[in-house]
């Protein structure tokens, strides 16, 4: 694809009533909006965007999009939302951002998240891929953050904390938040809300908190993550992490959970209930997304064949991991030959 044959939207005439987010903090007559795209774009693009108001200064946002031709949006306009956005990009292909007045393109990467903060931003060109793509954001005003810090500083979101106290600053800040499972769950959490009815609010509102907590998390690495400070004591949060890096240490053959409680010391329900406290899924599950993961790595790499790769992270028939490559990151392994 070239990008001179991408056919150029403006941002205004694409996203409608949602191009100024103030208009939807603004807004009186209910607390969320479900956006499809006008006719005349329709040979562009399907698919929807959906807003929930969670609370005063909380917005979460959910896009699901169908590309049919390559296509680019224009903001012509200085943006006025001062939003703090936690966005993840689920799907395939990647965005591509060239802002006013500066050379370097800003790539967003598909099954990636990013902490991005635009202050004083003059908008630019956002280049979409071909390819159907869901991003799911959590649309945070800075002093929705800043009340969490008030007489804590230095203990949580220090890389946000910097940019938010430096007012005068200008331009565009983005930070990536690696797709960790306690991530990816959540996410999924979020596309499969089983509810219809008034509970889909209260559903979505504690999943877009959560992911926000999630993303805290990473954006503080000298903070401790995950463990619960009400039930769990400083011992049990060491014996969880033995267990993880005994069973990464090799994907290959990891050891069974039976093996795995009596090489740190306690019994299977204990190390499996503290074990999903900690992160966010079952012993195995994690270790089926750490080998998924890796062996994205590896292809990225490519230095190994797919049959290579499936190999070194522990899976004897590639037919099964190519069907859970598809099925978690929604490609196929031998896409990234191509």
């Amino acid at each position: 694809m070239k990008q001179q044959d991408s056919i150029i939207i403006s941002a205004r005439d694409y996203y409608g009533p949602l191009h100024n987010i103030n208009n939807f903090w603004e807004r009186e007559d209910g607390y969320e909006i479900y956006h499809t795209w006008p006719e005349h774009l329709s040979t562009v693009n399907k698919g929807f965007i959906y807003l929930l108001k969670c609370r005063p200064g909380l917005i979460l946002s959910i896009s699901k999009q169908y590309p049919t031709a390559s296509f680019s949006l224009y903001f012509k306009e200085k943006e006025d939302s001062t939003c703090i956005h936690f966005s993840f990009f689920l799907g395939n292909g990647y965005h591509v951002l060239r802002r006013h007045n500066q050379a370097q393109d800003i790539n967003f990467d598909s099954n990636q998240g990013y902490v991005i903060y635009k202050l004083n931003s003059r908008g630019g060109r956002l280049n979409y891929p071909t390819e159907p793509f869901c991003t799911i954001g959590v649309l945070v005003e800075p002093w929705f953050i800043s009340r969490f810090w008030e007489g804590a500083t230095g203990e949580f979101a220090l890389n946000l904390q910097d940019v938010l106290a430096d007012k005068a600053a200008g331009g565009y800040f983005k930070t990536s938040l690696p797709m960790l499972p306690g991530i990816n769950v959540c996410l999924n959490e979020i596309l499969g809300c089983p509810y219809t009815d008034a509970r889909r609010q209260l559903f979505l509102e504690s999943k877009a908190l959560e992911l926000l907590t999630l993303s805290f998390d990473q954006l503080n690495p000298q903070k401790g993550k995950g463990f619960s400070g009400f039930e769990m004591t400083p011992g049990s949060r060491n014996f969880i992490h033995e267990a993880r890096d005994i069973m990464i240490a090799d994907i290959k053959n990891p050891p069974s959970l039976t093996e795995l409680s009596r090489m740190v010391g306690v019994n299977r329900t204990t190390l499996g209930q503290h074990f999903r406290k900690v992160y966010g899924v079952t012993i195995f599950d994690y270790l089926r997304i750490y080998r998924l993961e890796e062996s994205r790595r590896l292809l990225r790499a490519g230095k190994r064949s797919v049959t290579e790769v499936a190999l070194e992270v522990g899976y004897s028939q590639q037919a099964t991991f190519t069907r859970e490559f598809k099925k978690y990151f929604g490609r196929n392994p031998s896409d990234y030959f191509s």
